[in-house]
C-alpha cells in the first residue's frame, strides 16, 4: 500500500505506432525507495484502452458459458514450447473493449449480447486489474452474471469478422481444470477462483415444491422440495441420514442431522433445555454402540411436531463411521437404505399405534443421503435414491405412503433431481404436476 504521495515526472510522450493498437514512448522519472528521484527512463507502452470480461453462470445447466477463438499471440506463445504446434485457439471468458462513449458496465452488457447471445442485467463486479503492467496500460474490469436459456435473444458468435465458438462446461469441470493448471486465460482463472468461494450462495434456492405423479397410479407422488430444511412444513416423516454409530451431529454443525437435532430440541429464550431427538435416539439404540448399514430407527420429532407438522424422525445408517476415520458412504448401499426406510414406514402405518393415530404417515422427506461428508457425488446419489422411491410406488400393491420427496438444498441438487425425474417422464413412468 502507498503510504504517501510520491513524485512522478513525465518528461515527454510520443506516439511511435498507431494502428489497431498504439505504442507510445514515455520518458519518465519517479521517486525511488531510497528517497531519491530516478534518472530519466525510456519506456514503451502498448496502449489499447480498457476492456471488460464476464464469467457467465447458466443457472439452468449449472455451467459456465465460455468462448473459444483463434488468436495469433496464443499461437506464437505456445510455439516457444513447441515450434511445430498449430494450436492458436484459446478458451476464455467473454471479453471486449470499452468504447469511448460507454461505461464498463454498459460495455459488458453489450459485448455479452454480441458475443454469446445472452442478455444480462446488473452484472456483479468482481475486480479490476492490469493485464500486463510491465508492457501495457490495459486494465480489465471483470464481472460475474447469471444467465438462463430464456434470456438469450441473440445468436452470439461475435461481430461479422469474428469466428467465435460459444460453449458451456459444468462448474465441476471448470474447477477440475483450475486444480490441474489447465486454464490459460487469467480472466477465467480469476473468475473461477471467485466462483469457488461464492458457489454456496449462488446455489441457494428459494422454498418450492416440484411434484411428479406415477402414471396409472393417481395420488402417488414423487418429487423434491427446494431451499433450506427449516422451510419445509407439512411432511409427516423426516429422514435423518446418520452414521453407523447413530450419533447426531452437533447443534452448531451444518449437516441435516444438526438441523433436525436443533429444530426438534426444546428451547427457552433461544437456549436449548432438552436435546429431545438425540435423547430419544439414544433410548432406542439402547446398549448397542454400533448398527449395520441400512438400519432404520424411529423416534419422536420433538418440537418439530408443532412447528413443522413432522410426526416421526426415521434415522437410517447410511454412512460408515470409524474411530478417527470420519464418515464415508458407499453409493451401492444407498438404494437399500431408501428401500428399508420405505418398508419401515409401511410397517409403522400397519402397526398397533395406527389405531391411535387414526391417520397414516403418508408423506416422507429424504435428504440427499451420502453426499456432503459422505463423499458421494450428488449426481450419483440421485441416480441411486430417486429410482428406489419410484420403484416402491410401482411395485407395492397398496403403499401407505402417498408422497415421497427429496431435499434439493442447492442448485446442484435440483439439477441432479431434474435429470432423473425428467428421464422417467420421457420414459412414460412419471407425469409432472403443477404447483401445489
Amino acid at each position: 500500500m502507498q503510504s504517501r504521495r510520491r513524485r512522478v515526472e513525465i518528461r515527454s510522450e510520443k506516439c511511435l505506432f498507431d494502428d489497431f493498437f498504439r505504442i507510445d514512448e514515455v520518458i519518465v522519472s519517479h521517486h525511488q525507495y531510497d528517497g531519491q528521484m530516478s534518472a530519466d527512463q525510456r519506456r514503451l507502452v502498448f496502449e489499447r484502452g480498457d476492456a471488460v470480461a464476464v464469467l457467465l453462470f447458466n443457472t439452468d445447466t449449472r455451467s459456465v458459458v465460455l468462448v473459444e477463438q483463434f488468436k495469433v499471440p496464443s499461437l506464437v506463445g505456445r510455439r516457444r514450447d513447441d515450434p511445430t504446434t498449430t494450436n492458436g485457439w484459446i478458451t476464455e471468458v467473454m471479453a471486449g473493449m470499452i468504447n469511448a462513449d460507454e461505461t464498463a458496465e454498459e460495455a459488458v452488457i453489450r459485448e455479452t449480447l454480441e458475443e454469446t447471445g445472452y442478455e444480462i442485467r446488473d452484472p456483479e463486479f468482481i475486480c479490476k486489474f492490469f493485464s500486463s503492467p510491465g508492457g501495457t496500460s490495459e486494465r480489465i474490469f471483470l464481472y460475474f452474471a447469471k444467465v438462463s436459456e430464456s434470456a438469450k435473444p441473440g445468436k452470439g458468435g461475435g461481430i461479422a469478422d469474428e469466428d467465435v465458438r460459444v460453449f458451456q462446461i459444468s462448474v465441476n469441470e471448470l474447477f477440475d481444470r483450475l486444480a490441474k493448471g489447465l486454464i490459460d486465460d487469467p480472466k477465467l482463472a480469476i473468475g473461477a477462483y471467485w466462483l469457488q468461494g461464492h458457489m454456496a450462495a449462488l446455489e441457494s434456492l428459494e422454498p418450492d415444491t416440484v411434484r411428479y405423479e406415477i402414471k396409472g397410479k393417481p395420488g402417488l407422488v414423487v418429487g423434491y422440495k427446494t431451499g433450506s430444511l427449516e422451510y419445509v412444513k407439512g411432511v409427516n416423516i423426516w429422514v435423518n441420514s446418520e452414521n453407523t454409530d447413530m450419533m447426531m451431529d452437533r447443534f452448531i454443525g451444518r449437516s441435516i442431522s444438526a438441523k433436525i437435532r436443533a429444530l426438534g430440541a426444546n428451547k427457552e429464550d433461544d437456549s436449548i433445555i432438552e436435546d429431545t431427538i438425540q435423547e430419544s435416539l439414544r433410548g432406542v439404540i439402547g446398549e448397542r454402540a454400533h448398527v449395520k448399514i441400512g438400519t432404520v430407527l424411529v423416534t419422536e420429532s420433538g418440537m418439530l411436531r408443532s412447528t413443522h407438522q413432522v410426526r416421526r424422525i426415521f434415522h437410517v445408517a447410511a454412512v460408515e463411521g470409524g474411530l478417527g476415520a470420519g464418515v464415508k458412504a458407499d453409493p451401492n448401499n444407498l438404494r437399500a437404505c431408501v428401500e428399508n426406510v420405505l418398508a419401515r414406514a409401511d410397517r409403522e402405518n400397519h402397526g398397533f399405534w395406527r389405531l391411535l393415530r387414526k391417520t397414516n404417515l403418508d408423506s416422507i422427506l429424504f435428504p440427499m443421503m451420502g453426499a456432503g461428508d459422505g463423499g458421494v457425488p450428488i449426481e450419483t446419489v440421485a441416480e441411486k435414491i430417486i429410482p428406489a422411491s419410484i420403484n416402491y410406488f410401482r411395485t407395492t400393491p397398496n403403499p401407505t405412503l402417498k408422497e415421497v420427496y427429496f431435499l434439493a438444498f442447492r442448485l446442484r441438487d435440483k439439477s441432479a433431481c431434474d435429470k432423473i425425474l425428467e428421464d422417467y417422464c420421457e420414459r412414460g413412468v412419471l407425469t409432472r404436476l403443477g404447483k401445489n
